[in-house]
């Protein structure tokens, strides 16, 4: 019996070609909309969490006046330099609480015969006390790491193997990162911190390069690992006790992100919801037509032995079948879309500092099959007081009424 009321349904369907067209539209704008920003949503949150747990630092103490560049620095990769005296590392580790310290020295490119590249993020960093950068090498050469070695981030083009240049120097790439959405670790070049040094000082003495504004000394940021059950608002306190620097912890991160989220997508959620609201008063209006328009042919099916609960099921499966088939029209269309646009997107998220991977595609499944089921809900809601009037339609008063 529910193989010939889908059958039916789908006749019924089909009889209206354009009323049932426009419905498929609405539905599909509105499904559309849903799994577009909510995968956008999930890829931000999903690359946030992942960037950061590979970041592995609790705490991240930096010059006072560069909380903003820092941040950049870490979501979005962008070349940010700033420095401080590295006494720091030893006031820090001193603290209840702290496990590790490890120092990051930032430095960038420039245009010209110095570099292979002008405007890269350039990261120094110490191997000996490092828990950020060496631990998530995906790739890497069969041996130590060398003084004349570079790690890369796995947005760069290059491979283990590979022979760059900064300044006038040359490095073999070591190893590669795997990708996480963060900036700071799929942009970035990483070379040990003795090595930027030197190159540091090198740059002073050759002829025709811009002299890197860096001594010996310097860091520009303080990664904090503390031990488990440590209280992180009083480590942050006393590291804050001096007047010179500031303090960044991964709920600064992620707030600053989900406020750029919510002002990016806020306005797009609350037109899905209107937009859901209406389509099931929509839904509910044209169904009330329908079951007035089919009264006659509801009532001669009650007549032959329809059940009430069959009437019920057939209106129901018509919006079911309808809702669904928008559903899957949207997801596609919307899938199409995030795919044109897909470098505008990462751009514009670039730009609020927001990290994005595409999510994976059973994550896109589960998305998708969301929308549907929204889209789905919506329509069996909508048809659902229509559903239950015309199943309680008298045979004989509806069968009149028809004529």
């Amino acid at each position: 019996m529910n193989i010939s009321l889908l059958f039916l349904s789908l006749q019924n369907l089909m009889r209206r070609t354009f009323r049932t067209s426009a419905l498929l539209l609405a539905i599909a704008i509105v499904s559309g909309a849903i799994f577009s920003t909510t995968t956008l949503m999930w890829g931000v949150n999903s690359s946030l969490k992942r960037g950061l747990s590979k970041f592995g630092a609790d705490l991240l103490a930096v010059p006072k006046g560069s909380m903003v560049s820092m941040k950049s620095a870490l979501l979005t990769g962008e070349p940010s330099l700033f420095y401080m005296e590295r006494d720091i590392m030893q006031t820090i580790a001193g603290i209840k609480g702290v496990k590790k310290v490890s120092p990051q020295l930032f430095l960038t490119s420039v245009e010209g015969t110095c570099c292979i590249m002008g405007n890269a993020f350039l990261i120094g960093f110490d191997p000996e006390s490092d828990f950020t950068v060496l631990p998530w090498i995906e790739e890497k050469m069969g041996r130590p790491l060398r003084e004349d070695d570079v790690i890369v981030g796995g947005a760069n083009a290059y491979a283990p193997g590979d022979k760059i240049f900064f300044y006038g120097q040359n490095f073999t790439v070591y190893g590669k990162l795997g990708r996480t959405g963060v900036g700071l670790y799929d942009n970035a070049l990483f070379i040990t911190m003795e090595r930027a040094y030197s190159m540091a000082e090198e740059s002073h003495k050759t002829p025709g390069v811009v002299p890197l504004k860096l001594v010996r000394g310097q860091i520009s940021a303080a990664l904090v690992q503390t031990d488990m059950g440590a209280k992180l608002p009083y480590i942050s306190f006393t590291i804050s006790k001096d007047p010179n620097i500031k303090v960044i912890t991964a709920g600064n991160i992620i707030t600053s992100v989900r406020q750029n989220l919510v002002a990016l997508f806020g306005s797009t959620l609350i037109l899905s919801v209107v937009l859901i609201i209406a389509n099931a008063l929509m839904i509910s209006a044209i169904f009330s037509t329908i079951v007035n328009e089919r009264k006659r042919e509801l009532g001669l099916l009650r007549a032959i032995g329809a059940r009430k609960v069959s009437i019920f099921r057939l209106i129901v499966y018509e919006a079911a079948l309808l809702t669904s088939a928008g559903g899957v029209l949207g997801v596609i269309v919307g899938i199409v879309i995030m795919r044109v646009y897909q470098r505008t997107i990462l751009f514009n998220l670039k730009e609020l500092n927001m990290p994005y991977l595409w999510p994976p595609v059973s994550s896109i499944v589960v998305l998708a099959c969301i929308a549907i089921g929204a889209a789905v809900l919506v329509g069996v809601g909508g048809a659902f007081y229509p559903a239950v009037k015309g199943s309680k339609l008298p045979p004989y008063d509806a069968i009149r009424a028809g004529e």
